[in-house]
């Protein structure tokens, strides 16, 4: 039976009838209610452990899509700046399946302001492992810095190229029903949906419904109403709201308290861009997993996405003759270089990316993630792509050989016209 690892509970203002699900290779989505053009919409975004039933009769379905995830975190996105707020449907490079119903928005949907004009239902189930090296990591095409700078083109043959065959088989797909922290439900984690399970356990124990254990609490909410931040907020909190998003407003409050606020009154976008990262970084994590952060610097290091697993590199201080400090960067962990003066290694492992690391701004080409040690089937992606496009280093040179030549080439016109 299909089982339920997690809701959200969006808002979005949808302009000229259009939205996109950034994350996924799907093409742009409309509402069927074709008279309206701009219009608020109230989201409920579900994640499923594989395909579930019919929505209640309150749901009208609309359509059903399969797509696959670049990282596994979607977000709806409107046709000018509109976005959601990022949710986990589960591992990287799968396929999935979404349904998508309508109703018409009811008191509660939404951030329960009563603006909404309808309500969707966004459920999503993976269906497949889709992974594929030559696909789905392909490196940046080789070129060197200088003739990428100065726009100087190179032969087709000359770049990168695929495999003429996959010397390194594809792992093993993971099945959708193995162990991937983004498919098992944590009822510890810090989140909304765990607060839900800890308070359905506490009810079940007392012999009381959730209503009745919300009203106990002070929350006005009548019986069989609709679980979710905004109707599980007590009223004080939500007369003393600051933003018009209750999971924005609750963050805020947290950070307010850990006095890990910048001065000034932080904007929505910036709070809930902080609040998703930290919401997924805990969703992709199991009880008591170790995080750490890493810089990564060059191509793409502002561009990661949650969920992504990768090879980083990072200086370590080596007081134990290249032994392990802390228990960090321990999947296929090398050590590539030593430098004897300032005693230190530089050492690589495989992680998994779980968000940016807010309190280590990047500098230049630097980012910072905070990040885990990959899992054994996370891992076997990384290595099955090195493997399979590992350089031939007697082609290595011969490109080197060609950039060298176009670069020398170009100088020498650069002096002559100098001259």
């Amino acid at each position: 039976m299909a089982q339920l690892l997690r809701r959200l509970d969006d808002e979005i203002y949808v302009e000229y009838n259009t939205f996109g699900l950034d994350g996924t290779d799907l093409p742009a989505w409309g509402s069927p209610t074709d008279e309206i053009y701009h219009f608020v919409a109230a989201v409920r975004l579900e994640s499923w452990d594989a395909e579930p039933g019919a929505a209640d009769a309150s749901w009208t379905p609309v359509s059903s899509a399969t797509f696959v995830a670049e990282s596994g975190v979607v977000a709806i996105t409107s046709m000018m700046d509109g976005t959601g707020h990022d949710f986990l449907i589960g591992p990287p490079r799968f396929e999935y399946g979404v349904d998508m119903y309508l109703r018409e928005s009811e008191p509660g949907d939404g951030y329960a302001t009563g603006g909404c004009d309808e309500t969707w239902l966004l459920r999503f189930w993976p269906i497949r492992d889709v992974f594929d090296p030559i696909t789905h990591a392909a490196p940046f095409s080789y070129i060197a810095r200088g003739v990428l700078y100065y726009s100087i083109d190179l032969e087709p043959e000359q770049l990168v190229q695929p495999p003429a065959r996959r010397e390194v088989p594809v792992p093993v797909p993971v099945p959708v029903s193995a162990d991937w922290a983004s498919l098992c439900p944590d009822p510890d984690l810090d989140t909304f949906d765990g607060r839900l399970r800890r308070m359905r356990h506490r009810a079940e124990e007392s012999g009381v419904t959730v209503h009745e254990l919300l009203r106990a609490a002070g929350i006005d909410i009548e019986d069989g109403a609709d679980l979710t931040p905004a109707s599980c907020l007590p009223p004080r909190a939500r007369a003393g709201r600051r933003y018009q998003n209750p999971l924005v407003d609750r963050y805020y409050d947290e950070q307010r308290r850990r006095l890990r606020l910048p001065e000034g009154e932080p904007s929505a976008e910036w709070l809930r861009e902080r609040l998703d990262g930290d919401r997924i970084a805990k969703e992709l994590c199991r009880a008591g997993t170790r995080t750490f952060s890493v810089p990564v610097e060059g191509r793409d290091a502002d561009h990661l996405r949650a969920g992504v697993s990768r090879r980083v590199w990072r200086w370590e201080d080596d007081l134990l003759g290249g032994e392990l400090l802390y228990e960090e960067l321990t999947v296929d962990r090398r050590i590539l270089a030593r430098n004897v003066w300032s005693r230190q290694i530089l050492v690589s492992g495989i992680v998994t990316v779980l968000r940016r690391d807010h309190d280590r701004p990047g500098c230049g080409d630097t980012t910072w993630y905070v990040v885990r040690d990959a899992e054994p089937h996370e891992a076997a992606r990384v290595l099955c792509a090195e493997a399979t496009w590992e350089e031939d280093q007697d082609h290595r040179r011969a490109l080197d050989e060609v950039a060298r030549e176009k670069l020398i080439e170009l100088r020498a016109t650069y002096r002559s016209r100098e001259g």
